[in-house]
């Protein structure tokens, strides 16, 4: 699990192309997608729809693409 600090610094670090996958638990089912945007939550945006108001304890893995 990820602190939303360590998630933040790893989103303001990326260069112009790149972008921040992260896989995290819905419920029961992981789903994996992109950030858009961080307040007190996370905003992730799947190949499915937008997920707001994601925990950052619910995130399990984070990589740069």
């Amino acid at each position: 699990m990820f602190t939303l600090r360590t998630i933040r610094a790893a989103f303001n670090g990326l260069y112009q192309l790149e972008s921040l996958s992260v896989t995290f638990l819905d419920g029961e089912v992981l789903v994996t997608g992109r950030i858009t945007g961080i307040g007190s939550r996370l905003g992730i945006r799947s190949e499915m729809r937008l997920h707001e108001d994601v925990h950052p304890n619910q995130v399990l893995s984070m990589e740069v693409i």
